[in-house]
């Protein structure tokens, strides 16, 4: 189990102890560099890898890609509360086994892992959300300019309003504006949900 939050660690020990799943929870990591370090020395162990997406130190992108390398027949199941429906779509296309939503109850996950177990891929929210939410991501994307999507890149890769001015070779003034036009267009009233904006559309990984 890939997850940084030691509360969600907790449910989910819980949750597979109160099933009848025949399971065995072999490890559990933190970050990024955890797993990967876990897949080093115990991949040929793994049946099945349980993996938040946003992580501390990047993303459940780049532990799949270790996962590919050192345990590459063991089955993986994304559990988020972060990843949109574009984030999903990429994931699923990548060739992972499952994802789930963290409100996820007690009982669909051992159903989910069992399920994944003997071979079949799972997407916990259904077709049906991932699609609306793909589409609006979409739908908020080709609202945004081409300058707006630079802007939003680089304010989530950490930039202050007057880097981004640097960077670009426009003003402070000029950038506080196409920040006002972003949050509106997409729905977001601070840096911090214009980040997970970014992490859910795929523009920062």
């Amino acid at each position: 189990m890939v997850e940084d939050q030691p509360l969600c660690r907790l449910g989910v020990r819980m949750s597979l102890a109160d099933t009848d799943l025949p399971c065995e929870l072999v490890g559990e990591a933190e970050t990024v560099e955890q797993a990967v370090s876990f897949l080093k020395a115990h991949g040929d162990a793994l049946d099945l890898i349980l993996l938040d997406y946003v992580l501390p130190d990047g993303t459940g992108s780049d532990v799949i890609s270790a996962a590919r390398q050192h345990c590459p027949k063991a089955k993986i199941v994304v559990l988020s509360g972060e990843a949109g429906g574009a984030v999903v779509k990429q994931l699923m296309d990548s060739g992972i086994n499952g994802f789930m939503s963290k409100n996820v109850k007690p009982e669909e996950l051992s159903l989910v892992l069992g399920s994944v177990m003997q071979g079949a891929d799972y997407v916990g929210e259904g077709n049906m959300l991932i699609e609306r939410s793909v589409k609006a991501d979409m739908d908020h994307l080709n609202a945004l300019t081409r300058r707006e999507m630079e802007i939003i890149t680089l304010c989530a890769n950490g930039m202050s309003a007057k880097q981004i001015a640097d960077e670009l070779c426009i003003s402070t003034h000029t950038v506080e504006n196409h920040k006002d036009n972003i949050f509106k267009k997409i729905g977001v009233k601070s840096n911090s949900e214009l980040i997970l904006y970014a992490f859910r559309v795929g523009l920062i990984s």
